[in-house]
């Protein structure tokens, strides 16, 4: 469990959407620090898109002298790596590979909020093409990316964060955004997040916008309770709202942070982060910088139909109708999510014994092949995990659709089966040739 303060939420809030919502001052980035501090504690990567330049802290405990996070920072003022718009593929890129948290501070990028919305979307649209395992991404400043009104050359950036939140679940990655008004952000996008954690905020067009999301959930509790107590709330004070994930609306308080909150108008300009040498914060580093030097500029470049088109992977979900139901399915994600984590942790090793032995060939050969599907097909749901157990049992026979629905007992004009198919055709499970389905030994 994710320790917040006065409540705990499973693991698999990793690839949930939440937001975070208060005026300035009440605690909003505080919070979202704090669940950082919990998935880097649970080995859950995370990125940070800081448009404010305060997240930087995480990189230092507390009392803002010792070590806190072994995280990269990309920026200007407190930058491990200086930051430009055209980074932002080759940073999702390089954190899935590397598997390592990074804060992206956009504060006094050359080319302004017209080079963050570049830059965001870049990454977006990278971090959902190439994802693999479990990681979170926050976004300070959410309005600037998906406003209430897109106008301009805002479309490509509402539409990559949009899908970010939308797809990001089927592929692993959740989504936090952080802002000063619920008002401001799309209705749309903030439909689409299951979780809000609301702080001290004020103002009519708030309230408008937060009865939106209840309704829109058809979510139960003391409204009107809960947006009079708002204006009075005490900063680290705020509630929970989630009917779907958690099940749970009650009144919060956050717990202190183990990583240093930057306050500008506490510490004021002079203040310098002090040189920090994590090994793998300096190895990525290195890496990073000659990535980048080999690169060439990629503005311009046109992307191909293969990189275009990302079909989305839908898997059925079921309607929870009780808090036992939520908790048992939080349980069961969460360990999917552990097993993930303990599978790279075991690749990390089997790579390192690789480089002290050497190898005997050139081959790419993913690792751990060998019995890589048992273990994707042991963690699929029930539904799918019956027609790949009817499929494997004929290697190298091709079934059409129909034929393999009758071999797993499922009736093929069901709108559940073709959905099935589609996500284990994405999980390279199964393969096509021509019309008909064959089993990926």
């Amino acid at each position: 469990m994710l320790n917040l303060g006065s409540i705990q939420i499973p693991i698999n809030a990793a690839t949930r959407a939440f937001a975070i919502l208060a005026k300035r001052g009440a605690g909003k980035t505080y919070t979202g620090a704090i669940m950082a501090e919990e998935f880097y504690k649970a080995n859950i990567p995370f990125v940070v898109f800081d448009p404010i330049d305060v997240w930087w802290g995480l990189r230092l405990s507390a009392n803002g002298k010792d070590k806190g996070l072994p995280i990269v920072v990309f920026g200007a003022e407190h930058a491990d790596i200086p930051l430009n718009r055209d980074m932002g593929r080759e940073i999702a890129r390089a954190v899935v590979r590397e598997n390592i948290s990074c804060v992206i501070s956009t504060f006094g990028i050359p080319g302004g909020k017209t080079a963050e919305r570049w830059l965001i979307s870049e990454f977006s649209e990278e971090l959902l093409r190439v994802v693999k395992t479990p990681i979170h991404v926050f976004i300070e400043e959410a309005h600037e990316y998906v406003p209430q009104r897109v106008f301009g050359g805002l479309g490509k950036t509402f539409n990559a964060v949009s899908n970010l939140v939308v797809m990001g679940r089927n592929r692993g990655i959740g989504v936090t955004m952080l802002n000063q008004r619920a008002a401001t952000i799309n209705k749309d996008v903030l439909t689409q997040l299951d979780t809000l954690i609301a702080m001290r905020t004020i103002g009519a067009p708030d309230r408008q916008a937060f009865k939106v999301w209840v309704e829109h959930f058809g979510a139960t509790g003391d409204f009107e309770k809960f947006l009079k107590s708002l204006p009075e709330l005490k900063t680290g004070k705020g509630w929970i709202w989630s009917p779907e994930f958690l099940g749970k609306f009650e009144r919060i308080e956050i717990r202190k942070r183990e990583t240093f909150h930057p306050d500008r108008e506490k510490i004021g300009s002079k203040f310098e982060m002090p040189e920090l040498s994590q090994i793998d914060v300096q190895t990525f580093i290195a890496k990073f910088t000659a990535s980048m030097a080999s690169l060439k500029p990629e503005k311009g470049k046109k992307k191909t139909a293969k990189e275009d088109t990302r079909p989305e992977i839908i898997t059925p979900v079921l309607a929870p109708t009780s808090q036992d139901v939520i908790n048992l399915r939080n349980e069961y994600e969460s360990k999917l999510i552990q097993k993930d984590n303990e599978i790279r942790s075991r690749e990390a090793v089997i790579e390192n014994v690789r480089k002290i032995v050497g190898s005997s060939s050139g081959s790419s050969a993913p690792m751990l092949s060998f019995g890589k599907n048992d273990l994707l097909i042991e963690d699929l749901p029930k539904y799918e995990k019956d027609i790949m157990n009817a499929i494997k049992k004929h290697p190298n026979i091709p079934f059409s659709p129909a034929q393999l629905a009758v071999k797993a007992g499922k009736g093929s004009r069901s709108s559940m089966f073709p959905r099935a198919v589609r996500t284990l055709l994405k999980l390279n499970l199964i393969k096509k040739e021509g019309n008909d389905l064959i089993y990926v030994g």
